[in-house]
């Protein structure tokens, strides 16, 4: 092995020994809160919140159904291999269909055939760019301008080996992926979950070549996320995978509340301790059961325009309430006294924390406000409907 070699495999394992030294630092922080936090006794959950839950979702069912029949669009959506490319593009399967699109979603790039491709005759496909997908669109003969419009999903190699770190001089796969798009290969529109300044900060090249950027930014599911009828028996709760940069976001901002006060953490598969893994589905549950749910946001989404993440949608959705962080996007999706957001300096998060914890009234202000916006703007069917107007005009 050269001394360049040795190097980055030096730097791994250290990277590897600090991320565990961090998850060990915050997992003694929640223990020491599990033993001497405060037990405030249970609030029972508001009936009036879960019935406007209720019928928001109901109302937003009906508001959208069918009203996309008449387009006769027809989407296949090849997953991203990540728990969140799951829950992105299951969540936008079910609101295709509902709006009247006929949507299919394959687990695996290898599931696209010549034959299924002659089956379903998509005008639509979604997919995450690798080498493995534009040779599967070679073999499926998608691998030209056709009646299928392909939105595909830039990603570094760095990203797509799972590391958070960038790198400024394109890989080779890089390279070689960026020629297919330019070639008429690749991507008729780029598409990203991410608004346009993250993109051009982490795959800037790709945008220059130029093609049109669909952003669809993450939201609720008004298949799932609604409010649920538990009592509130701990002070907070954070649901995440401990990947890098959530480690050091969660260390940042929360020390000082899982130290002090009793919540629910996890998921342990990741993490080492907390609860299990949770299916999708069971985290607004979860979230109902605390008072608070707190969702710091990773360094990149603080920097650059990007992504507020799903859990801030499905959580309003869900009538929870919430405290996170102030980004570039935060006020263009949620108001001042919908979503309590706050910058990211020593001890903020704790601050307003204890500002809210007590406070149920303040609190189920603020949660009814930001279930109301959640179901008016940013639900998955609000998403379906964007991607289908928008492909259509740029065309």
């Amino acid at each position: 092995m050269n001394r360049a070699g040795m190097t980055s495999k030096r730097q791994a394992w250290c990277d590897r020994l600090m991320r565990v030294a961090l998850r060990r630092e915050v997992q003694a922080c929640w223990l020491l809160g599990r033993l001497r936090g405060p037990r405030r006794p249970p609030e029972t959950p508001d009936p009036a919140l879960q019935q406007l839950g209720t019928e928001r979702c109901q109302q937003t069912l009906r508001r959208f159904s069918q009203v996309r029949a008449a387009t006769g669009e027809r989407a296949l959506l090849l997953t991203p291999p990540s728990p969140a490319g799951l829950v992105w593009f299951e969540d936008l399967r079910c609101a295709l269909q509902h709006i009247g699109v006929a949507a299919r979603r394959l687990n695996a790039v290898s599931e696209l055939t010549p034959a299924l491709v002659a089956d379903f005759r998509p005008t639509l496909l979604l997919g995450l760019e690798t080498d493995a997908l534009l040779l599967q669109l070679q073999h499926a003969g998608l691998d030209r301008p056709s009646r299928c419009t392909r939105l595909l999903i830039p990603a570094r190699d760095a990203v797509l080996a799972g590391r958070a770190e960038q790198h400024a001089a394109l890989t080779a796969g890089e390279t070689r992926r960026l020629a297919h798009t330019a070639q008429g290969a690749g991507a008729d529109l780029l598409l990203s979950l991410h608004a346009r300044p993250f993109m051009q900060h982490s795959v800037g090249p790709w945008l220059a070549l130029n093609k049109p950027f669909l952003w669809l930014p993450q939201a609720a599911s008004p298949f799932r996320d609604r409010p649920h009828g538990v009592d509130r028996v701990v002070d907070h709760v954070h649901l995440s995978v401990a990947n890098r940069e959530r480690v050091l976001a969660v260390r940042q901002t929360m020390r000082g509340i899982l130290a002090r006060y009793r919540g629910l953490f996890g998921e342990r598969d990741t993490w080492g301790f907390g609860m299990p893994r949770l299916p999708v589905a069971e985290h607004a549950r979860m979230q109902a059961m605390a008072r608070v749910s707190l969702a710091p946001l990773v360094a990149p989404l603080l920097a650059h325009a990007g992504d507020l993440t799903q859990r801030v949608y499905a959580a309003a959705a869900s009538g929870s309430f919430q405290i996170t962080e102030l980004s570039p996007l935060t006020r263009q999706h949620f108001d001042e006294d919908e979503l309590i957001a706050v910058a990211r300096r020593p001890h903020a998060m704790r601050e307003a924390f204890e500002r809210w914890v007590d406070d149920r009234p303040g609190r189920e202000q603020v949660a009814r406000r930001a279930l109301e916006r959640a179901y008016r703007e940013h639900t998955s069917l609000h998403r379906a409907v964007q991607l289908i107007d928008e492909v259509r005009a740029l065309r």
